[in-house]
């Protein structure tokens, strides 16, 4: 059976701890990455959202392949992050590690090349729900809802909430474009 990190969604409400679980992880990763761009974003980086209790970090290197050398994934393993090759395989310019304590997603980090459209997208959506209010209440009463219909049914969850991020980000794209 699997465990609850892979099968259940449970949002709760904005945690004033993550930036400090944020900046813990981001040591944790620049003691292996060292020249790396480390940031905070998904949900947890925006104040007042609602969200899973996981950390997205987004870590900007200049060659991805470098970044998981063989030596690295060791070290970064030993933190507890796991590589899993199978999310995003398709994209050379975008990888993901997560980090599992018990049955809980404590982390999810996605290396990214500086300056790709991953990367920047990342960043997009961080800035824009962070400057439109409306636009993350919207978000979150979206994520709320699906939270509600798929709260064990994980991967439904995250493909619905896609659906939303994408449509969100045609906002994201005209409010970038106007400011």
């Amino acid at each position: 059976m699997a465990s609850r990190a892979h099968t259940t969604v449970e949002l709760v409400p904005y945690d004033q701890g993550w930036p400090a679980r944020f900046a813990a992880t981001a040591a944790e990763i620049h003691a292996v990455l060292p020249d790396a761009v480390i940031e905070h974003v998904g949900s947890t980086s925006v104040p007042g959202l609602s969200s899973k209790d996981t950390i997205d970090v987004a870590v900007g290197v200049r060659d991805v392949e470098e970044a998981l050398d063989p030596e690295v994934l060791a070290a970064l393993e030993v933190a507890g992050f796991v590589h899993r090759p199978e999310s995003f395989a398709s994209d050379p310019d975008h990888a993901f590690l997560h980090r599992i304590v018990g049955d809980h997603r404590t982390d999810h980090v996605h290396v990214m090349r500086l300056g790709s459209a991953p990367l920047e997208g990342h960043r997009l959506f961080r800035d824009y729900l962070r400057a439109v209010p409306e636009a993350a209440r919207s978000y979150e009463s979206m994520k709320l809802d699906l939270a509600r219909r798929y709260a064990d049914h994980r991967s439904a969850y995250v493909d619905q909430k896609q659906e939303v991020v994408d449509r969100l980000m045609v906002e994201a794209r005209a409010w970038r474009r106007r400011t």
